[in-house]
């Protein structure tokens, strides 16, 4: 996974707990990409089986997605604690690099190093 497809099932997640909800035009607003990037982004998410669009326009997470969602965000969180502890800076400014950090590592790799702490 990548960051960027990381921060569009953030993005899902938000407006699934926000409104109930998700439809390709919210996701744009959020992001602020132009719907036609957004369409592209969720077909390619489709395909690898993070969302399913329902009624061909709401937009949810799968179990696959929302696994993948919560070890990438669980790891980005402890890396950014991590992060703040030596240099200083806020956690909340350090999450984006930490998601970057997350999505750099398989999917292997973050689960052993969650499972190590």
């Amino acid at each position: 996974m990548t960051a960027s497809e990381y921060r569009y099932l953030q993005a899902i997640d938000q407006i699934q707990k926000e409104k109930g909800k998700v439809i390709m035009t919210d996701i744009a607003v959020k992001l602020t990409y132009a719907r036609a990037s957004v369409y592209k982004k969720l077909l390619s998410l489709e395909q690898q089986g993070f969302i399913v669009k329902n009624d061909g326009k709401l937009i949810m997470l799968t179990k696959k997605g929302k696994a993948e969602y919560d070890v990438v965000g669980t790891f980005a969180d402890k890396c950014a604690d991590i992060l703040s502890q030596h240099t200083g800076l806020n956690k909340k400014f350090l999450l984006h690099d930490a998601v970057n950090m997350a999505c750099a590592l398989s999917l292997r790799c973050r689960n052993a190093l969650l499972n190590n702490n």
